[in-house]
């Protein structure tokens, strides 16, 4: 019989390509997860992988089998969750992972005055995190809705997007910048101070830059939008945040409109057998 244990084992190891990685996030040992593999391959009567080395890749028949492997997931999971809620008959609890701009522009918490006042007494559990380890978590099961900078590129989630904005610079109050028009020549040559991001955003946000005429020369990079206003105050250069972080940009700060076609967005992202709970959020949310 199929065991929806084999199928978590198989869906980690096909997802991470290691199954080092794997077992690590299945909180398992290396060697009986690689037994399990195993076991499932001779239940089925197909590889599923193949190994090179430490290297590990799905077979045809592993691809094929790895989208109807989540779907058949996501649906255990959504019965234990309805079992749980029928038998608690509560008010039901949801976990909702966040990036900073959910917060910065009252998205977030405006949702959740909404899902109290319907539900008094539900239990809400936050989790700040990035893009990526939201991502992952809604895939464990960990979290119920993620609101991210980016929808995942995958058919196993959905997504649906909340609000876009757009980007504003930041520069001295006193400099120069702060009223000077901003050209593209200009915008080539000041310092810039970079917010981390992932591989995909940086690419959209050269290539906006480039298309506005100019090439932004990072002085420094840092890893929030708090961190590079601070920065922006003491005067060692500028930085592009979304409109909604002007509420708590520092006095020695001044938020100006640029030629950028770049928008900051933000994405609820969820399983693709989300609890009701989780769906009537992501309502709340748009």
């Amino acid at each position: 019989m199929l065991e929806l244990r084999l199928l978590r084992y198989f869906v980690a190891v096909a997802e991470t390509e290691h199954v080092g990685r794997a077992a690590e996030r299945l909180h398992v040992s290396q060697s009986p997860l690689s037994r399990q593999i195993h076991q499932l391959e001779e239940l089925l009567g197909v590889a599923l992988f193949e190994r090179d080395g430490r290297r590990i890749r799905l077979t045809k028949s592993g691809r094929e089998l790895l989208e109807p492997a989540r779907d058949l997931l996501g649906r255990a999971d959504a019965f234990v969750r309805d079992a749980r809620a029928a038998t608690t008959a509560g008010p039901g609890r949801i976990a909702i992972g966040f990036v900073g701009t959910a917060v910065a522009t009252g998205v977030l918490p405006t949702a959740m005055r909404a899902l109290r006042a319907d539900h008094p007494g539900v239990q809400i559990a936050l989790r700040h995190a990035a893009t990526e380890v939201q991502l992952a978590l809604v895939r464990a099961g960990e979290l119920d809705v993620a609101l991210v900078h980016a929808p995942p590129a995958t058919r196993e989630l959905r997504a649906t997007r909340v609000l876009a904005q757009p980007y504003k610079l930041a520069v001295p109050r006193h400099g120069a910048l702060a009223k000077k028009p901003l050209a593209p020549r200009v915008l080539g040559e000041v310092p810039w101070i970079a917010v981390r991001a992932s591989d995909k955003n940086r690419a959209r946000w050269f290539a906006a830059c480039a298309a506005a005429g100019f090439v932004p020369q990072i002085a420094v990079e840092v890893a929030d939008y708090a961190s590079a206003l601070a920065l922006v105050e003491a005067g060692v250069g500028v930085t592009a945040v979304p409109a909604s972080q002007g509420r708590s940009a520092p006095r020695g700060v001044v938020l100006r409109t640029f030629d950028v076609e770049l928008s900051a967005e933000l994405w609820a992202v969820r399983g693709s057998h989300a609890s009701a709970l989780a769906e009537e959020l992501v309502k709340l949310l748009v």
